[in-house]
């Protein structure tokens, strides 16, 4: 089953990490913060599946004691989704971004930018995760991009298929979420 991190994190207070998911704010200790954080993924992933195994495989390189015992907080918390049904997944959660768009990348002119005008470029995106990150944010769930990638994707007169369509925004969304260009939250 495969898992991505719920929320944004809002910094530290009080020695504390602190994530919002939907309106609530959870504080989170070193330990707690760091699985959440392993949750994105790794870059190598790319837009591969990245599952509780591979969590706790670098949760515990990286010195983690009890991984395990931290994925069921988190999921209990809602900080982390394990995704048993992709669809209802989709349904109950949404992405939102961090980051400007930059533009084409000039040896890569089907590739975006998006970073922060005057500090850099944090991702170049192909087409899909760009789409993905240009108007995921405006959806009200994951399930409404699956929607109408499917549309626009479907042949003429073909009927379109949203189910066909999700695994490529799952893809894409661990892409844009590894490198933190955007964060999912809970539907509204």
């Amino acid at each position: 089953m495969i898992i991505f991190p719920i929320g944004h994190d809002q910094g530290i207070r009080d020695d504390e990490r602190v994530v919002r998911v939907g309106r609530s704010e959870h504080r989170l200790d070193a330990d707690a913060f760091a699985l959440w954080v392993l949750a994105r993924g790794v870059p190598e992933v790319g837009k591969g599946s990245w599952t509780v195994d591979d969590l706790l495989a670098h949760a515990e390189r990286a010195g983690i004691e009890e991984p395990s015992a931290y994925v069921g907080k988190l999921a209990g918390a809602g900080l982390i989704a394990v995704v048993a049904d992709g669809r209802e997944f989709a349904r109950r959660y949404r992405m939102d971004v961090l980051f400007v768009g930059l533009g084409n990348t000039p040896d890569r002119l089907d590739g975006h930018a998006i970073g922060i005008p005057a500090l850099g470029t944090a991702a170049v995106l192909d087409p899909d995760s760009y789409e993905l990150w240009q108007w995921g944010s405006v959806a009200p769930t994951l399930w409404h991009s699956c929607e109408v990638r499917a549309t626009v994707s479907a042949e003429p007169l073909a009927r379109p298929d949203p189910d066909a369509a999700l695994t490529g925004i799952l893809g894409d969304l661990r892409f844009l979420v590894v490198r933190g260009c955007a964060y999912l939250d809970v539907a509204r």
